[in-house]
């Protein structure tokens, strides 16, 4: 099939070189001039496990193309689809300007009956302004062409988003007829999709879909980081509920796990932009609010946990080095949007801290948003971060450090304090090598 993506960021680029690997003849567009030239020398813009090599592959076969036209785009695909970014306003509601942009010019270049697909994560009724902007956009440009609108969300995990693709948990259609429907089957029947995982739904339904999966994973965050709160303020210890907790088959082991909070591209603005639709239709999302809310406080409780500890020795912070393990939101990727390690480091650089970071992946794009403070600094591997350092703060739990031990964690550091925000170490392996260990929830292990 002719498919057209719009957007060559982490869903639209993920969709184009996936689908052009299916034997689909893929143009997507792209507005980036930076982003266009990294991309013709086969260079993917984040770090994704396997993308350079698919992206470079697929380049080769002639499969996949990239245009600098979105008109060009529009002119060639039976199907195309929107994965444009949606950020987030002031207000917390999604900016749909880059969507409709690209449905304009849809409208005035697409084939008669194409099919248009909404791939980014949308409010609940955009399938319908998308549409009404197609009309609209065709009728000013001299047509009468008629086209479908569907939702087909991406339910991609950073760090694992080829096998998410390739081997789909459950893939959404939001149709609203039958032919629809086909032409999406049509696209992804390469990978036969099994009826049991494949859900087909209205638009509106696929679209309240995504957002719903974001925000019940968030909120399970949120209560374990609660629990985790309670647990050291009453003596209990976290890891032992979360077994007792795991072990009811009707909550289940995933995302249990306590520490310093959600970040990221997705369920910050998700979680947000579903409270805010939930004003706007009257309806109060109270458990998706506090949800946020929880999480806001929880990314820079550890940071305040240790400029507290400091504090309560007596000790200023101004000379004191803290050697930041990890700075990406989650390990393998290299994004720091929203990350608790950015945010954290900020309030122990702006507290007097100097900081050392490392990241396997992520202390170019970390640096990027830190570079302002002259006391921040990127050290290239994890023990040069940590060479007599005053405190080492865990942020993001890289494989790489739960293989460090312990006994040389406090080898290399000017004082053994450790500050673990995603419970890496095993408690009494970290305090039998005689680290000064703190975790959230796991005060009294």
């Amino acid at each position: 099939m002719k498919i057209s993506v719009y957007g060559a960021g982490y869903v639209g680029l993920v969709q184009a070189s996936c689908l052009a690997n299916l034997g689909h003849d893929v143009v997507c567009a792209e507005l980036s001039v930076s982003r266009l030239a990294a991309l013709a020398q086969g260079k993917t813009p984040f770090y994704e496990p396997g993308m350079d090599e698919l992206l470079t592959g697929e380049l080769a076969s002639g499969r996949l193309r990239f245009t600098s036209d979105p008109a060009v785009a529009a002119a060639h695909g039976e199907v195309q689809f929107l994965a444009v970014g949606t950020p987030p306003l002031a207000d917390g509601s999604s900016d749909l300007s880059y969507l409709l942009a690209a449905a304009d010019t849809i409208g005035a270049n697409a084939p008669d009956d194409a099919l248009i697909v909404t791939k980014s994560t949308v409010p609940v009724g955009t399938g319908k302004k998308v549409a009404a902007q197609l009309r609209s956009a065709a009728l000013k440009a001299g047509r009468s062409a008629s086209f479908r609108v569907a939702s087909n969300p991406e339910f991609l995990a950073e760090g694992r988003a080829l096998p998410d693709f390739m081997e789909p948990q459950r893939t959404v259609f939001g149709v609203a007829d039958a032919k629809a429907e086909a032409q999406l089957r049509e696209v992804y029947a390469p990978l036969k999709l099994g009826n049991d995982r494949t859900l087909v739904m209205s638009v509106e339904s696929a679209e309240l879909a995504k957002y719903a999966a974001n925000a019940m994973l968030a909120v399970r965050i949120s209560f374990m980081n609660e629990l985790a709160n309670l647990a050291d303020a009453t003596g209990a210890c976290i890891d032992s509920v979360r077994e007792a907790m795991s072990l009811d088959e009707r909550v289940g082991r995933k995302f249990l796990n306590s520490g310093c909070g959600y970040g990221g591209s997705c369920f910050p603005k998700d979680v947000t932009s579903l409270v805010k639709q939930g004003e706007m239709a009257g309806t109060v999302m109270r458990i998706a609010d506090a949800a946020s809310e929880i999480n806001i406080r929880q990314r820079v409780a550890m940071a305040d946990r240790i400029i507290s500890l400091f504090q309560s020795r007596g000790k200023a912070p101004v000379g004191c080095v803290v050697a930041l393990w990890g700075m990406a939101f989650k390990p393998d990727t290299d994004d720091v949007r929203e990350a608790p390690a950015v945010l954290m480091a900020e309030r122990l650089l702006q507290a007097g801290f100097a900081v050392r970071a490392y990241d396997p992946q992520a202390s170019e794009t970390g640096a990027a948003e830190l570079a302002k403070y002259t006391n921040f600094s990127v050290a290239s591997t994890a023990m040069e971060a940590l060479a007599d350092a005053d405190v080492l703060l865990i942020a993001t739990e890289w494989k790489e450090f739960g293989q460090v031990a312990p006994a040389d964690v406090a080898r290399f550091m000017r004082a053994p304090v450790v500050f673990d925000g995603r419970s890496v170490f095993n408690v009494a392996a970290a305090r039998a090598a005689g680290l000064d260990y703190h975790a959230f929830g796991r005060e009294h292990a």
